[in-house]
């Protein structure tokens, strides 16, 4: 029996799925992120093969066993990818694999292995395009650099926002008092010792803040609905940056936990699209994508 085994491991969590050579899924979980800016080595090395043994537990040693791994940090740095390139050989001996980044399996999971765009917002964002065999991408900068549109971008923008509208650079919304409320604040400057804190300064646990964002939206705060057609603008213009690979019609996805928010966001990111982009839902997801990229290395 052949397993194909699909990882994505993103600044939140590491996801695994195995698929037999009948395309069904065996078996899949989720561990912990193993993002090398988070963790260390050892760590990594620890929960990548944790979870490939669970999923694998079912296979003999007779059985072929093939890897495609997408793992966050896994681009242009070559410490990054040295290290990264460490990790793996660790983690996955003995078993044949494949190491790619989140963003590349997250676009063979969007159009189902076909070229096209993708952009991706999580914690961070990124837009990744493939055209012939040619990898681009643009964004993807880190947080201190970049990463607009991403759930990090927006919660940074929104508590900014709540800043200005304690001392009276912004007319006070709905934001103030459902942000005093919901992080149960006594006095504005509370907001210090929050992040400081009890967030510690942490990009994961300040982009969980996010969700505030969309609240208000619905609720039609102007300030949250500014900020997610902000948002929107970014995102698309980072699928224009890799659309000018494309003459013809090109297809262009999305993935990450921003996207939760799709019938809030989408609107606002076709109207910023060039007109040669064709914004479709995703065929599958990330891990999935993986686990086709496994497939189709392996059988070429």
């Amino acid at each position: 029996m052949k397993y194909y085994v699909g990882i994505d491991a993103g600044g939140t969590k590491t996801a695994f799925i195995c698929l037999n050579e009948n395309d069904n899924v065996a078996k899949e979980c989720s561990k912990p992120s193993c993002h090398v800016l988070q963790v260390d080595d050892e760590t990594a090395i620890s929960i990548l093969k944790s979870g490939v043994d669970e999923v694998l537990e079912m296979a003999s040693s007779d059985d072929e066993v093939y890897i495609c791994a997408g793992l966050a940090g896994y681009g242009k740095n070559i410490q990054l990818r040295q290290r990264i390139e460490n990790i793996a050989a660790n983690a996955f001996a003995p078993y044949n694999y494949i190491i790619k980044n989140d963003a590349e399996i997250a676009l063979a999971g969007a159009l189902n292995g076909e070229d096209g765009i993708l952009v991706i917002a999580g914690t961070g964002s990124i837009a990744l395009a493939t055209k012939d065999n040619q990898s681009y991408r643009s964004g993807g900068w880190g947080y201190m650099l970049g990463d607009e549109g991403s759930a990090y971008w927006m919660a940074k923008q929104l508590l900014a926002a709540f800043t200005m509208q304690c001392d009276g650079r912004m007319p006070k919304t709905l934001l103030y008092n459902y942000i005093f409320d919901k992080c149960e604040f006594s006095d504005d400057y509370d907001i210090i010792p929050y992040v400081a804190d009890k967030l510690q300064n942490k990009r994961d646990s300040i982009a969980k803040l996010a969700i505030y964002a969309y609240e208000l939206a619905m609720k039609n705060d102007p300030v949250a609905l500014k900020i997610y057609d902000e948002a929107a603008r970014l995102l698309a213009q980072m699928i224009n940056a890799l659309a000018i690979y494309y003459p013809e019609k090109v297809k262009a996805s999305y993935a990450g936990g921003v996207w939760a928010a799709k019938d809030l966001l989408m609107p606002m990111v076709k109207k910023y699209l060039n007109e040669n982009i064709e914004f479709v839902e995703p065929y599958m997801n990330p891990v999935m994508g993986a686990s086709l990229l496994a497939k189709m290395n392996f059988k070429k």
